[in-house]
């Protein structure tokens, strides 16, 4: 059977671990200096850098880039000819709303009073003619201001000249124009009349072309004087502005407010990532950190990357007394599944992000992939090299600060040292010389030394059969060349330690068992179901948009615009451009009919104003010919070519030559009267009432777009400055849905793979479900709408929620036992990791709350409903649910680990205590004997061998318990203590054997469940008679399991292949131990 994932990697890892402890100074290395090497691409970021915000929030096929082409591609921008009104491009365009100041009792005042008029007018005429820049050109100063720079019209800027209409009517000079585009709620009746206006637009249009760093200046200047709080430009008005920069320096503003937040984040990361790496030390009930252990450094290095919490746990989990290529090793194969599952789905979450159609959206889910890759990449290398380092300095029992040796505690005389100078003693320089175990990746070979008065020498390696190499021994031999060797005093000593923590005893003792009992899973349901409640609610309510002045700071000028706008002209008073790129013929009566009733339609919804606030040449033209009929006896025009004729000689030579020429596209060509006087296309404004808020902006677009198509004849098309962000609006539902069932997919494929229990992995794609079902809903109650930040961070929850869940889940299926016993290891091994990472996260953007713009707001919100949220699943809901749904789930991968099967006697329910180790049927050779050798004095090995011998009578003592962990113990006991009293007697042989040989049976006879040993023989025959024991043991375990297999079928099943291939390995290693302990002579000696 092919190996699984989960075994590959964890194979992987830990050669990857002795390899990276091997090359540690490249792995510290290579990556700063691929740093430093891309870094350059710093020199491109002002290339890179996007200020637009119509192309950062909006969708690149957005409907409104064709809508603006259009209009475009018939009225292009002519800064000699420029209309205020007419614009639908805003490069270098003012837009200034003025209200008079806001009165709690009294609301907004009446802008048509004299004095607030002649404030206002003050206010224009300082702008535009004394406002200046200074600019300097051939070596001269100059002074430039608004006449210099305006956009004109037959020479001439535009001044708003409105200002004096709204004055007494004897001030109205010759302006006729409607004013619908100028002033807000002035309209009462159908005829026009008004006697209230609540604010006033001012309008300044300076150019771009070959003065743009001018004119940019300029508004900068205005916007300065505008929004100065300390010497403001009036003490009656106020002023909201907004120019074509506006947007991108709010952004910017909010981008830079947070850098010195940053400072801040990272101090309080340093200091709780320090904090978390520290261990303590318990001497003699003073606890201080052990500065040998405590690793500091690995908390700078992995600094912001949860997984290094991951990885710290793992490295204190494994025996301090191993080398640190195998506690490397070790750490790296136990994190394999946790780290790696963090990353691969955080990749795949923002990579799914990155085809996404909004480009604000893929441009950080693109920034964020190509992070996260590289803190993976820099995890397995420079963070790996930089563990590495730290096990060397505690393995040579080196402060972790100073890199000095630490104190020993009884050496610490003042409370200082204590504190600060104290660690763990050194690695034992004895355990440097003592092989004990062959690597844990590989099946033990057993090696024979001779030993005689002229020294130590090897026997060949011993022979195995032919078998047919697996795929993963294939795999081993190619890492032959590049491992690490391992350290021969890792031999004999377990991988992990069992030394308990305070944190791990209050998940086992404390926090697992309480959440595990009736009545607590009862709680934890109905909490549940209460939460999952809320959620659907909140998800059934939620409101999509971005109200724009959320995009900037709160003391940002351009916030005080927007707000002005929800109060005045976004209730009523803006325009909407509609364009007809197919006109009908107007002299047709039908088609006339047919555009009046596409025109009604437009003008009756409950969002666009009556007819009186349409800006239409046609009516005025009407209007024309009506009073030349009536006034001046012309008769109507007769045909088509003289009803455009004599329009297009109106527009020219009449009075409407300025409003309604910008209106309309005739032909070119004067010599061919047909053609040229061929109305192409025109367009008209409508008056927009009711859109304040995104979901209105949506609406209304959706409806002016909807009639516009319903006329599919005239070839109509609608635009408004906002249809970028109604764009946005209309994709992120669509945009986010669709994302969110990719990324699904994509957690459920990747947990299929890595999380060996397909019934965890379905389990953990709910967990993931319902946390963004849980973020989505409780975001609407805490005010925060859908739009492109909130839909981030929905994409963001799905990696947090899967790295979290992912985690326990997996941790659950790995653990023995049942259901509760799995889900408190569970919870111990990982739970503690899991809630650091959480946690460091919220410390994080605690800072962001600090900000005073929106959209950090919703950041931090988000964010902090996915870590919230995350951790009451991985460490709550999870589980719970696992204990319900899994009861007896089990690792679908356990075929392909080493068998721990052990067979027990076959005796009845009242069995009787094992007197002696004859009595057991069979029993597993574990490879820490088979390679266990140890050349020490014999009478130190005698004392050594009785204590043992004793140890493992007690054990024997005992009822035979069904766990694995027990019977491994009693098996290993026995066969090490038959082969060790074999090498005691052997070793005494030659001037000893008598006398060693009789203290030691007066030993063994004095315990009833000591094992029999016999010391009158010689050592050479009670080891071949060992020998033989052990193989026939070795074949009753074989039958014996057999036949119990269903009786036992809680128990993790082995491989059949790989028993049989490991016992005839047993076997041929025995039976050449044999072989060689018989050319020995009789002043040899034998251990095995």
């Amino acid at each position: 059977m092919p190996a699984s994932f989960d075994y590959l990697i964890h194979r992987a890892f830990f050669q990857w671990g002795l390899l990276a402890h091997r090359f540690r100074l490249a792995l510290l290395i290579a990556p700063i200096l691929l740093t430093v090497f891309l870094s350059a691409g710093f020199i491109y970021i002002k290339q890179q850098t996007t200020i637009d915000p119509q192309y950062v929030f909006s969708p690149k096929s957005a409907p409104w880039r064709y809508e603006r082409d259009v209009l475009s591609q018939h009225w292009p921008l002519n800064e000699q000819e420029f209309w205020p009104g007419k614009s639908y491009d805003y490069n270098g365009y003012i837009d200034i709303i003025a209200a008079g100041k806001f009165d709690r009792e009294r609301g907004r005042p009446n802008m048509l009073s004299a004095s607030y008029l002649n404030e206002l007018e003050r206010i224009n005429q300082y702008i535009i003619h004394n406002l200046t820049i200074s600019v300097t050109h051939n070596g001269k100063m100059y002074e430039v201001g608004y006449t210099d720079l305006c956009m004109s019209y037959d020479w001439k800027c535009y001044l708003n000249d409105h200002i004096t209409m709204l004055m007494p009517k004897n001030k109205w000079a010759d302006f006729r124009g409607k004013l619908a585009e100028l002033a807000n709620d002035i309209i009462t009746n159908e005829e026009g009349h008004f006697d209230y206006v609540r604010a006033v637009r001012l309008t300044y249009n300076v150019r771009e072309e070959k003065v743009g760093n001018v004119s940019y200046l300029w508004r900068k200047k205005v916007a300065t004087y505008l929004a100065d709080t300390n010497n403001p430009a009036s003490g009656l008005i106020e002023f909201g502005m907004y120019h074509n920069e506006s947007l991108p320096e709010g952004l910017q503003q909010v981008a830079d407010s947070l850098t010195p937040k940053f400072a801040v984040t990272c101090t309080i990361l340093f200091a709780f990532c320090g904090l978390s790496c520290v261990v303590l030390l318990n001497h003699n009930g003073f606890f201080a950190p052990d500065w040998v252990r405590s690793k500091p450094s690995i908390a700078l290095a992995g600094i912001g990357v949860d997984d290094m919490f991951i990885m710290s746990a793992a490295w204190h989990r494994t025996n301090p007394d191993l080398s640190v290529a195998r506690r490397l090793a070790e750490t790296l194969a136990e994190a394999a599944v946790a780290i790696s599952i963090t990353s691969i789905t955080d990749m795949l979450s923002f990579g799914i992000g990155c085809v996404t159609t909004l480009p604000s959206v893929q441009l950080f889910c693109m920034y964020t992939f190509a992070g996260i890759t590289f803190t993976y990449l820099y995890q397995l290398t420079f963070f790996t090299a930089v563990m590495a380092y730290a096990g060397e300095w505690e393995s040579h029992g080196l402060h972790a600060v100073t890199l000095k040796p630490a104190i020993d505690p009884r050496d610490a005389d003042t409370l200082f040292k204590r504190l600060f100078m104290v660690g763990s003693a050194p690695r034992k320089d004895s355990l440097q010389r003592t092989d004990k175990i062959a690597p844990t990746y590989r099946i033990p070979t057993p090696i024979i030394q001779i030993t005689s008065p002229k020294g130590i020498t090897k026997a060949p390696p011993l022979s195995t059969k032919n078998n047919t190499l697996s795929i993963m021994e294939k795999i081993n031999d190619a890492f032959v060349r590049l491992e690490s060797k391992m350290d021969h005093s890792d031999q004999g000593l377990s991988a992990h330690h069992d030394r308990e923590t305070f944190i791990s005893k209050i998940f086992r003792e404390v926090y697992g068992p309480f959440l595990l009992t009736e009545s607590t899973k009862k709680a934890v349901l109905f909490i549940y179901l209460i939460y999952i409640s809320f959620a659907i609610l909140g998800c059934s309510m939620v409101e999509e948009g971005l109200n724009p002045k959320f995009l900037v700071r709160e003391s940002f000028y351009l916030n005080k615009f927007y707000v002005l706008m929800d109060e005045t002209f976004w209730r009523e008073g803006l325009q909407m451009q509609v364009v007809v790129n197919s006109p009908p013929d107007f002299f047709n009566h039908f088609d006339r009919k047919k555009f009046q009733a596409m025109l009604d339609e437009f003008e009756n919804t409950e969002f666009t104003m009556k007819h009186n606030a349409t800006m239409l040449w046609l009516d005025a033209y009407e209007r024309k010919l009506d009073e030349e009929s009536k006034q001046l006896k012309i008769p109507l025009p007769k045909t088509n070519e003289e009803w455009y004729e004599r329009c297009r000689e109106w527009l020219i030579t009449a009075g409407g030559r300025r409003l309604w020429e910008k209106d309309v596209v005739w032909g070119k060509n004067s010599s061919d009267p047909e053609t040229y006087n061929h109305l192409y296309a025109f367009r008209f404004q409508l008056g927009l009432r009711n859109y304040r808020t995104p979901t209105d902006h949506v609406r209304s677009a959706q409806l002016m777009r909807a009639i516009a198509a319903k006329y599919s004849q005239f070839n109509v098309t609608t635009f408004h400055e906002y249809y970028p962000f109604v764009d946005q609006y209309i994709e992120l539902k669509p945009a986010l849905i669709r994302n969110c069932i990719l990324a699904l997919i994509s957690m459920l494929i990747v947990s299929f793979i890595m999380i060996p229990n397909y019934g965890a992995a379905f389990a953990i794609a709910g967990a993931i479900c319902s946390i963004d079902v849980g973020v989505v809903g409780y975001m609407t109650f805490w005010g925060v709408r859908l739009e492109s930040v909130s839909m981030i961070t929905v994409i963001m929850s799905i990696g947090f929620a899967v790295d979290l869940s992912a985690h326990i889940g997996y941790a659950y299926v790995k653990a023995h036992g049942d259901r509760k016993k799995k889900a408190i290891e569970a919870l111990e091994t990982i739970g503690w990791p899991v809630f650091l990472g959480a946690f460091s996260t919220v410390v994080g953007i605690l800072v962001l709350v600090t900000v005073d713009a929106y959209i950090v707001q919703i950041f931090f919100k988000t964010i902090f409903l996915v870590i919230v949220f995350s951790m009451m699943h991985g460490l709550i809901f999870l589980p719970v649910l696992l204990t319900f749904v899994l009861p007896h789930a089990k690792d679908r991968d356990a075929e392909h680990e080493i068998p721990e099967t052990v067979c027990k006697k076959d005796d009845s329910a009242n069995r009787q205590p094992i007197k002696d180790k004859e009595e057991l049927e069979c029993a597993r050779i574990d490879e820490s004997s088979l390679a266990e050798i140890d050349l020490s004095d014999p009478v130190e090995k005698e004392q050594h061998t009785d204590s043992r011998v004793m140890d493992a009578g007690e054990a024997e003592s005992k009822p035979v318990e069904e766990t694995e962990s027990n019977q491994k113990a009693i098996n290993n006991n026995s066969f090490d203590d038959e082969i060790q009293s074999a090498e005691n007697v052997s070793a005494t042989k030659d001037g000893n054997l008598e006398e060693s040989g009789q203290e030691h049976l007066k030993r063994s006879q004095g315990k009833n469940d000591a094992v029999n040993i016999l010391p009158t023989e010689p050592g050479l025959r009670l080891l071949h008679s060992k020998i033989e024991k052990h193989e026939s043991r070795a074949e009753m375990c074989s039958e014996t399991e057999n036949k119990k297999r269903d009786d036992f079928s809680h128990r993790r099943k082995s491989q059949p292949s790989e028993q049989d291939k490991r016992k005839m390995l047993e076997v041929e290693s025995f039976q050449e131990a044999e072989r060689l302990a018989a050319i020995s002579d009789n002043k040899s000696g034998v251990s095995v």
